[in-house]
């Protein structure tokens, strides 16, 4: 071990010293703790053993909540790292845990827990069955007394034949350390369950949330919902087929009502308005009880479709839920309820959408943990975090220095160009274009460009950027499947070692926040624009909410820091390793004003203004790329921790 007990790397740095001591005396008090850590500071391995080296360790539980499997994991192989005797998993959802071929066609964890349940009631999954053998003991006692990953649930129940989520939920009664996603504590439907499973209290927990800038999108996203005049169409197809003529009747004429009411609004063209939530309702013949009896026949035909071997899918289930919720939501302000008309004649397809606008709904739970430990490596400003999600205003607020060493980091601005909505024009897009050229030309290998939207992407692309770049360049599209972009990826990292590519993408989008590229995977990073919303009805409403609720911070909250916070991460994909050398250039001048530059996270604060000439760019990069990296360890101890940070243990 180190010089800090549970610590299992040489040399304890001083920001996770720092961030230690903070934990632990959070932990004591049982108050709440907002953090904000660059990447590569080795933020996992310190907050697990903050945690888990407080003197009220004992009688707590961790509770510890991400986005992606691969971060979830990192606990585990953390703990493992450290040589913790403790039983400690990391979860999947019950879908991805599930050997039975039925449970793939269902289409959200609601239904998935309806499927499962039925298939376990009537005897048609062979996995659970299994589980009533000695040999599922003896598995469950290998697993109940040290950290196991996911994965090594799955393998082991695969080769067995036993249910893997069955296993996962035999093994969090007694687990002292639990690794989730986000959705198992802030989506009021699973939380419950998850708790059963748990046997505790959200009052025995440390929660913490990783990857925290996340959350009030999370939390907002799964206290909405969506409906299609395709689903309501299908839904009532499945009720005639049930020989529900009456339902089905009704929710015909109720798709009448609803095409009626957007040829009102829209012309018969296309568009999104919100509306009252009871004028949508009037063509629905008692919606109460529609939405019961909806939910009843709905059930009726996933256990047709389980007994006959058919995807057990159901449009009246996912209707009913959504009728209640839009119900229960009618007149509360802190809702919007859309009604949107997208295609032309025959594909013309309406939408109904219920979009909460306060992350609290969800978020009120971390009220009642232990204490809760939110942390980032963009969060800033941290206050309107804390607001945000309803933290109490004497939550302790953590900014720690980057661990990066200044001369291995380059933050520049470049005059001149903006994609502020009346400078997007040709000329502007082609000279956004000529600096791209630029950074190219002077970036040794990989290059990232993250666009404020596909708008702009698509502005520079017919400025000419893939002819006038040397480099291959790899296009981000809004069509492509996980499979696809995985394979665009792949080719753009493995181009770093023939001379570099361009990987062109947009800000929010999957590549700009999911990804990691350490080292000449990525050794600039060009940010066009800032990701701004559209100026329309939903993002007012927004603004007016947010503004009764943070009266003066209703603008910034609502409308301004969403697209800072997406532009800090697109900008942070470069550095991900405290070894790393990137460049990060911000192609918009309004991000030197001191209103845009407050929100960006502390290691680019120190931005460098470069002067609108030709072959400026060109020349500060290929000087910062010449100069030797600087060391950020060097003492003989720190590598170690350095090399396994490569690998994706401590750098989280």
């Amino acid at each position: 071990m180190g010089q800090g007990g549970l610590f299992p790397y040489p040399e304890i740095r001083p920001a996770q010293r720092e961030m230690m001591r903070a934990i632990r005396e959070t932990v004591d008090s049982g108050g709440h703790l907002v953090i904000e850590g660059p990447t590569g500071m080795g933020k996992t391995v310190a907050l697990l053993c903050g945690v888990l080296e407080s003197p009220r360790a004992e009688e707590l539980r961790v509770l510890y909540c991400c986005r992606t499997h691969k971060q979830m994991d990192r606990v585990i192989e953390e703990l493992k790292t450290m040589k913790v005797d403790l039983p400690a998993l990391s979860m999947r959802g019950k879908r991805e845990m599930c050997l039975n071929r039925l449970m793939r066609f269902t289409s959200s964890t609601s239904e998935a827990t309806y499927v499962c349940s039925v298939l376990k009631r009537k005897g048609k999954c062979e996995f659970f069955e299994n589980l009533q053998g000695k040999e599922a003991s003896k598995l469950l006692e290998e697993f109940s007394s040290r950290p196991v990953l996911a994965e090594e649930i799955l393998s082991a129940c695969r080769e067995n034949g036993f249910c893997p989520y069955e296993v996962a939920r035999e093994l969090l009664s007694g687990a002292k350390v639990v690794a989730a996603s986000y959705i198992y504590i802030l989506d009021p439907s699973i939380r419950d369950n998850f708790l059963r499973g748990l046997e505790g209290g959200l009052e025995d927990f440390v929660l913490i949330f990783d990857e925290a800038h996340n959350v009030p999108t999370v939390a907002s996203e799964l206290a909405s919902d969506r409906l299609t005049s395709a689903s309501i169409s299908q839904a009532a197809r499945e009720a005639k087929e049930m020989g529900e003529e009456k339902l089905s009747g009704n929710l015909e004429g109720w798709l009448d009502s609803l095409e009626g009411l957007a040829v009102q609004l829209f012309g018969g063209g296309e568009g999104e308005k919100i509306v009252r939530g009871e004028e949508v309702l009037k063509g629905l013949k008692n919606p109460a009880g529609c939405a019961e009896k909806a939910g009843k026949v709905g059930d009726e035909v996933i256990l047709e479709r389980i007994e006959e071997g058919r995807a057990p899918r159901s449009h009246l289930r996912h209707l009913s839920g959504f009728l209640r919720a839009w119900m229960e939501t009618c007149g509360r302000e802190d809702y919007l309820h859309l009604l949107s008309s997208r295609g032309e004649a025959e594909g013309k397809v309406l939408a109904l959408e219920l979009s909460a606008l306060d992350p609290r709904i969800t978020t009120g739970c971390m009220l009642r943990c232990h204490s809760s430990i939110s942390m980032s490596g963009t969060l800033a400003p941290l206050e309107a975090y804390r607001d945000l999600v309803g933290l109490p205003r004497d939550t302790r607020l953590l900014e720690l220095p980057s661990p990066f060493p200044p001369e291995n980091v380059l933050c520049l601005v470049t005059e001149g160009v903006t994609t502020k909505e009346e400078f997007r024009i040709p000329p502007m897009y082609e000279k956004i274009t000529e600096k791209l050229v630029e950074i190219c030309d002077a970036t040794p290998a990989n290059v990232g460009v993250f666009t404020a939207s596909y708008e702009v992407l698509e502005g520079v692309l017919k400025a000419g950027m893939r002819e006038k770049i040397e480099k291959p360049v790899f296009v981000e599209t809004p069509q492509m499947s996980s499979a696809e972009n995985d394979e665009l990826i792949r080719a753009f990292k493995s181009s770093a070692r023939r001379g570099g590519a361009v990987l062109l993408g947009v800000m929010g989008g999957r590549n700009s926040e999911g990804g990691d590229f350490p080292g000449d995977e990525m050794n600039s990073v060009a940010l066009v624009g800032i990701p701004y919303a559209p100026p329309d009805a939903r993002t007012e409403a927004a603004i007016q909410y947010y503004e009764k609720q943070f009266q003066g911070r209703g603008k910034f909250y609502a409308y301004y820091l969403p697209a800072h916070r997406r532009m800090c991460q697109a900008a942070g994909r470069a550095h991900r390793l405290v070894t790393d050398r990137a460049a990060v250039i911000f192609l918009d001048r309004r991000v030197l004003t001191r209103f845009v530059a407050r929100s960006l996270p502390s290691w680019m604060r120190r931005l460098e203004r470069v002067p609108d000439k030709r072959g400026m760019l060109r020349k500060r990069l290929e000087e910062f790329f010449k100069r030797t990296p600087a060391d950020p360890h060097p003492s003989s101890a720190a590598p170690s921790q350095t090399a396994l940070g490569s690998a994706g243990s401590p750098r989280g």
